[in-house]
């Protein structure tokens, strides 16, 4: 016999305090409750219950084997109710990764009303500007910048990360305000790093002359770390909308030629297939692709 449902059946025996009122309870009948005591006897090679025409009771063995059952058929209650729960309410883990700017910027405020809506889930969120392995490091999402050359993963489209060019209304008073991307040759250009930075600057028309060098007299590796240089007065930088927004809402910087077409990467959520799908993944899906958009498109008015 199944020795949980033995194991049931000796609690409830213990419980409702004879073999008939424990036949009720699980359904079947008095025999069957007999033939499962004297299996666990049989199993424990010792008895569990002294039963008279008038009463029973516990042996020793039978109170230990109780207490314990009686734990063991509450933990097993106790996980079929998670399990179930997992498919009528989004719960559970999930585990998500973004750039840093992004997730700084963008991700964590939104991942917070989420949090709100769904008090069953729980996230971790890693920031890295670097293509993480969502099967090998078990991430559920991942937030890219860039075209997706994976084609194992499912990749739901966002608002292309746009780019800016700003700096603050003191420097322009200072250095004058370029009205043409040639007119940036003459003030100082952040760069991000020599090579990426060149080639920034070359896509909104800029071309360095035979063995020039764009004017990059610092060179930064953090889109904060420009955005921090630019609000010292110092340069006009090229950065995303994302990491300026409150700067160019409060008038810390301003835009320099608006009206250029400057570069934009496309922007993707990107998970991996699944048969069925989880409540919690669904959840967060259908929540991201709503307000994610609705906040990246406010950017798109910067």
């Amino acid at each position: 016999m199944d020795r949980f449902t033995s194991m049931s059946v000796f609690v409830a025996v213990v419980e409702k305090g004879s073999f008939v009122a424990a036949a009720e309870a699980m359904k079947i009948s008095p025999t069957m409750v007999g033939k499962h005591i004297s299996a666990l006897e049989h199993a424990l090679k010792t008895k569990l219950l002294i039963r008279t025409t008038r009463r029973q009771g516990l042996t020793e063995a039978g109170q230990l084997y109780y207490q314990h059952s009686r734990r063991i058929v509450d933990d097993i209650a106790k996980v079929e109710t998670l399990v179930h729960s997992l498919k009528t309410t989004p719960t559970g883990r999930l585990k998500i990764t973004a750039p840093y700017a992004f997730g700084n910027h963008i991700l964590i405020p939104l991942i917070s009303q989420f949090l709100a809506l769904y008090p069953e889930i729980n996230i971790e969120i890693e920031l890295a500007d670097r293509k993480v392995n969502l099967i090998e490091e078990g991430f559920d999402f991942a937030f890219r910048i860039g075209e997706i050359i994976d084609e194992r993963l499912v990749a739901k489209a966002l608002p292309d990360y746009e780019m800016v060019l700003a700096a603050t209304p003191e420097y322009l008073k200072k250095h004058g305000t370029p009205d043409t991307p040639e007119a940036l040759r003459h003030h100082n250009c952040l760069g991000y790093n020599q090579h990426q930075s060149e080639k920034l600057w070359q896509s909104i028309g800029i071309t360095p002359n035979e063995g020039e060098s764009l004017p990059s007299r610092l060179v930064i590796n953090s889109g904060e770390g420009a955005r921090q240089a630019a609000l010292m007065n110092f340069t006009i930088v090229l950065q995303s909308k994302v990491i300026l927004e409150q700067d160019l809402l409060n008038g810390r910087l301003v835009r320099v030629l608006p009206e250029l077409s400057l570069p934009s990467y496309p922007m993707h959520m990107v998970y991996l297939p699944q048969k069925e799908m989880p409540l919690k993944t669904e959840a967060f899906i259908s929540f991201m692709m709503e307000k994610l958009w609705q906040r990246l498109m406010t950017l798109s008015h910067l």
